[in-house]
């Protein structure tokens, strides 16, 4: 079944997971910054989860030390360096199959393509341009810009008043629990894609109408065929 947003209908995008594969990428480069800490190494599927979640509360997660500990900086600065010479070289190779053209596509069939990321806006936009999409997209919603990120509704909220257009006109699109429940509190419909970090039970138990297991399955909910006959 189609989702039917209307010409002037908005697609809000998750990033890390949904657009490119991030969460892979920052795998080993986490478990290298934990490895230097001397702090236990938590399991693999705790790491692969926060590669779209506030970097410090996340680290100091998984180190099991305090939001403001030492550590918690020192690891976060060995990781963005860590990020910016190994990763952004070759974001571009990280991007999903098929997502730059169905970005252009939206655009040209007159929705408005708008990113919401647990990143900063800087660190997005970077990760954007190093990728190749950040010209593809009409806004970036990014970390601190609201109250509360996800899984509250404030970023997706901010993402339709910025476009100027009703929630009930957005769609959401993401990997994550979040992302969803983010979705669901803001009123907006949510599209789960099965190629992230978390299964398909989770993304329908956390509000997921539709789900896509690539760029061209996304496609055919997003934008409304002609039907001739």
């Amino acid at each position: 079944m189609e989702i039917r947003v209307g010409k002037c209908g908005a697609v809000l995008f998750d990033l890390d997971g949904t657009l490119l594969d991030t969460p892979g990428a920052a795998v080993p480069l986490i478990r290298r910054v934990v490895a230097r800490s001397g702090r236990p190494m938590p399991p693999a599927h705790r790491i692969r989860c926060g590669a779209d979640r506030p970097l410090e509360p996340f680290l100091a997660g998984l180190l099991g030390v305090p939001p403001g500990h030492g550590l918690v900086r020192l690891s976060a600065n060995r990781f963005q360096a860590l990020f910016r010479e190994r990763v952004l070289p070759v974001a571009g190779r990280l991007v999903f199959p098929g997502m730059p053209e169905l970005l252009t596509d939206l655009r040209a069939s007159g929705h408005s393509v708008a990113v919401i990321t647990g990143r900063s806006r800087a660190a997005a936009q970077e990760l954007l341009g190093a990728a190749g999409l950040l010209t593809k997209v009409d806004l970036v919603v990014g970390d601190w810009m609201t109250p509360r990120g996800k899984p509250s509704a404030d970023p997706a909220l901010l993402a339709a008043r910025s476009l100027a257009l009703p929630p009930e006109n957005c769609v959401v699109v993401g990997d994550a629990v979040d992302d969803m429940l983010m979705a669901s509190s803001a009123g907006m419909r949510a599209v789960g894609v099965t190629f992230g970090v978390d299964g398909a039970g989770a993304l329908v138990a956390a509000g997921a109408g539709w789900l896509a297991a690539s760029a061209a399955e996304l496609d055919g909910l997003l934008r409304p065929r002609v039907r001739h006959g």
